[in-house]
């Protein structure tokens, strides 16, 4: 067993010695060192959840990642990321238990971005790279802050002046290849406009995007076709496994933020309203929500409060936030939260969620979900 273990974190580990060496080889000047960053992070987490009907559970979690970004050339951008955890698409935690067996490592992020002085504000970024989409008030409404897509995004920003920029992103993510069916993909688009007030201590962002996830219904579920995650799903016919997929999706999202910079402590106020077109029904989420302070500076924090509603279809399950009601839709409730910037780069973080899963029943199961982090950065 352990022999296996050290055989997947070789692999991934000499793949990023390897783009080490790359980025050494090819750098111009030979300089390589002044355009290549290293970063990573470690968070050790204390999680305690509770749903109404099942045993508690307490567990202890580490999340760990390291990357390499530099340039390949003046033009040209390239990033790898390697992350703890399973292949689950929304989270890279490891829990700590199977009697100290060796973790697993992966590829968390592996892309290139490309620009060019001729175009200004256009940047094409494809692999398996982060959010590329505008979120208000980092709202996980329809992603998860750990989902990084597959595929490819085009990006033009333009500024205005010096109080309006615009932003517009379209993309084409690939989410299933199938030999003897047809692939899942994604076709989006996004348009923000952002503006500068009151001698730039205020902000507003508004902007809209549609989501078309082409190949759902009736499809097997993303990922774990055993597990919907609250999306309404209908078991396959005879010789086929898992639940398929009851609706289509096809997003329309409307969202906006706005945030002034008080003399003690900037304040963020955020909307997040998604509109299933393609379901018949239980198509509708939103999400509001605060945010006071900034944990930056040493004895600096942070706190948040945000509320959301998702039906079963309003949002793929999988891929929205993975700690609300557990990961998935048909819930609503509250989420809590805060942090304490203990030193340079090291934060203690507190969040806590009272969430009701099954919108439609009357017996809603109670969740509550209480996370207690230690953030080190370097």
């Amino acid at each position: 067993m352990q022999q296996k273990g050290l055989r997947r974190l070789t692999v991934p580990l000499v793949a990023l010695v390897a783009a080490i060496s790359g980025f050494a080889a090819e750098s111009h000047a030979g300089s390589w060192w002044e355009t290549t960053n290293l970063k990573g992070d470690l968070r050790y987490r204390h999680e305690m959840i509770d749903t109404e009907g099942k045993d508690a559970r307490h567990r202890h979690r580490i999340r760990a990642r390291v990357g390499i970004f530099g340039e390949a050339s003046p033009y040209t951008k390239v990033g790898i990321q390697l992350a703890t955890g399973s292949d689950d698409p929304v989270s890279t935690n490891q829990s700590l238990d199977d009697a100290f067996t060796t973790k697993s490592i992966g590829v968390d992020l592996a892309y290139f971005e490309a620009s060019h002085e001729k175009v200004p504000g256009l940047t094409l970024t494809g692999g398996k790279f982060a959010n590329p989409f505008f979120t208000a008030g980092h709202s996980e409404l329809l992603w998860d802050s750990d989902w990084n897509p597959e595929g490819g995004a085009l990006t033009f920003a333009q500024d205005l002046n010096n109080r309006i920029s615009l932003n517009m992103i379209g993309a084409g993510l690939w989410i299933d290849e199938r030999s003897s069916d047809d692939d899942s993909y994604m076709i989006a688009g996004q348009g923000v406009a952002s503006i500068k007030l009151d001698e730039e201590k205020s902000a507003v962002a508004v902007g809209a995007g549609f989501f078309n996830y082409v190949n759902t219904r009736g499809f097997e579920v993303f990922y774990d076709p055993e597990d919907p995650k609250g999306n309404s799903a209908v078991t396959p016919g005879e010789g086929e496994t898992g639940y398929h997929y009851a609706a289509d999706f096809e997003i329309v999202e409307f969202f906006g933020e706005a945030t002034h910079k008080f003399e003690i402590f900037p304040v963020t106020l955020m909307g997040d309203l998604v509109i299933n077109t393609a379901a018949d029904s239980l198509e509708t989420g939103w999400l509001v929500g605060l945010r006071i302070g900034k944990a930056k500076k040493t004895g600096s924090w942070e706190g948040r409060y945000i509320y959301r509603r998702v039906e079963k279809d309003a949002v793929i399950g999988i891929f929205t936030d993975s700690d609300f009601r557990g990961g998935g839709t048909d819930a609503c409730g509250h989420e809590l939260g805060g942090a304490v910037q203990l030193a340079q780069n090291t934060a203690f973080n507190v969040t806590y969620f009272v969430n009701d899963i099954g919108l439609q029943r009357e017996d809603k199961a109670r969740f509550t979900r209480l996370q207690i982090d230690l953030q080190l950065k370097f």
